[in-house]
């Protein structure tokens, strides 16, 4: 299965969206442009992934960066967008560790704080 192809039926799956039909519906496009599309007769842009990874809650990057690197045209430029993806995938796991409790301090933060503070202590004055 190639790269577009597993993004669509990711984002079918995530949606419960039957078909490349209703998908085409979905998406405000012609059934017959996914259809190239799945047969890379036709290249999906950007802003479609975007649109696509949005719906099913997927990483717009990683995927943009994959169908790059699979339709290059010449080694050197498959070399160039495998190493961005490579990159990518360092990056996001060094960052991860790293945000993963800054949500649970917050609510952490909120639970000291006193009864009438509406909201986050850090956001919002205290009402006397």
């Amino acid at each position: 299965m190639n790269t577009v192809s597993e993004l669509l039926d990711k984002v079918k799956e995530a949606c419960s969206i039957p078909s490349d039909n209703a998908l085409a519906e979905k998406l405000g496009v012609n059934r017959q442009l996914l259809w190239q599309v799945r047969r890379d007769e036709k290249p999906l842009s950007d802003e479609r992934i975007a649109q696509l990874c949005s719906m099913a809650k997927l990483d717009a990057a990683e995927w943009v960066v994959r169908l790059h690197a699979e339709r290059a045209q010449s080694p050197v430029e498959r070399a160039m967008w495998s190493k961005m993806l490579v990159r990518l995938a360092a990056a996001a796991i060094f960052v991860a560790p790293l945000t993963a409790g800054a949500a649970d301090k917050s609510l952490q933060n909120q639970a000291f704080a006193p009864e009438k503070s509406l909201g986050m202590y850090i956001m919002f004055k205290r009402v006397p």
